[in-house]
This record gives structure tokens, sequence and C-alpha cells, in this order.
């Protein structure tokens, strides 16, 4: 036979778990670290719209992500290493971007060296030269779609020790159908991994 008690708090815990919101019994989603992530978008705007589209897909999983025309790489840089100096949320950096967008990854990374601001993670799609990759990068990944002379593999500079991988998009296992220089940027395959590193970086701080 149930006691008074019992039944007593057998109720109490039925009324509380009916007037908790049915979001609270849910394991919430952990989200990355804020850090820096900017996305350049290549000439004019025009031809790089995918960046767009994977800035709004970063920014629906909870990265602070900001897609940006081409600046100038010595004054952005300043600006990201003041942020970086004053709060460990601005850290790390994740530079991505398409074509001119791609080359500018590398030149704000290169302004950053100076100033000693690692960068954790450049994400290029179809650069228009070779980088170079300075030392104070850990992580690149490069998907180019052409030959030795543009949209190509890039190089890393002297001094650089981290981690580059050149993936080539017309040819072998990385292959994509139809992949070109005019919609790297907007392929769905793509944005699904840079979304993964970029995550991951985030959590490497």
């Amino acid at each position: 036979m149930i006691s008074r008690r019992a039944l007593l708090s057998q109720a109490s815990l039925f009324l509380v778990a009916s007037v908790l919101p049915a979001e609270a019994a849910k394991p919430r989603k952990p989200q990355p670290p804020n850090g820096q992530v900017y996305l350049f978008r290549g000439f004019a705007d025009i031809f790089s719209t995918g960046m767009n589209t994977l800035g709004q897909q970063l920014k629906a999983d909870g990265v602070d992500a900001q897609v940006m025309s081409l600046p100038n790489a010595q004054t952005f840089a300043r600006r990201i290493a003041d942020r970086y100096r004053v709060s460990k949320d601005a850290r790390p950096i994740v530079l991505v971007g398409h074509s001119l967008g791609a080359d500018m990854t590398f030149s704000v990374a290169r302004a950053l060296q100076p100033m000693k601001i690692p960068v954790a993670l450049i994400l290029s799609f179809d650069p228009t030269g070779k980088g170079p990759v300075p030392a104070n990068v850990k992580k690149t990944l490069n998907f180019y779609t052409g030959g030795e002379n543009l949209w190509s593999p890039v190089l890393p500079a002297p001094g650089f020790k981290g981690e580059l991988a050149n993936i080539n998009l017309r040819q072998g296992e990385t292959a994509i159908s139809g992949i070109g220089h005019f919609n790297i940027d907007k392929n769905p395959k793509l944005h699904e991994r840079s979304i993964k590193e970029i995550k991951q970086a985030l959590r490497r701080r």
C-alpha cells in the first residue's frame, strides 16, 4: 500500500515536470567559441555570392562570421590584432575567401605575422596567386580548380610549419563534377566541409 507521503511526493514531481518548458528538458547543443571568422568576397562582389551563403549557414550554427568586400590588408589586420589582444573571445582567427578574396586571406595573415598574431585556419577557394602561406598560419586548406598558373596550388612561405593541403577539385578522388572557378564558392559539399573545419578550429583555441 502506497503511503500518503509517497503519493504527495510523486504528485509534486509530476506537477513540476508539467510546468517546465519542453525546451528545458532537451540537452542544449554546445556552441563553439566566438573567435574572429571573416569571409572575403572576390572582385566587385559579383562572383562570390557563395561566401554570403556560407556566412549565413555559419551564423545559423552559432558562429559569428562576418562576410565582407576586399579590405585594406594592413588596416584590417591591425583591427583583428587589437581585438585579439583585448579579449580571449576574439580568439582564434579564421580567414576564408574566394578568388581575390582568397588572396586576401594570405595578405591579412602576412600582415598579422610581424604583430605575432597567429591564424588558426585559412580556407581558400581558387586564389589567383600561389599564396604563399605565412609561418603564423596553423592550418590551410586550398580548394582549387585550375592548373599551375591560375587557380592553382598555394605554396608555403619560408618558416611555415603548419598543415597545408592543396585539394584538386578537377582530378582524382577529390574531384567534383561540374566544378569551376565561378561556382566553387557555392558548392554545398565544400560548404559542409568548411563549416566542420571552422568549428573544429574554434574549439581548438
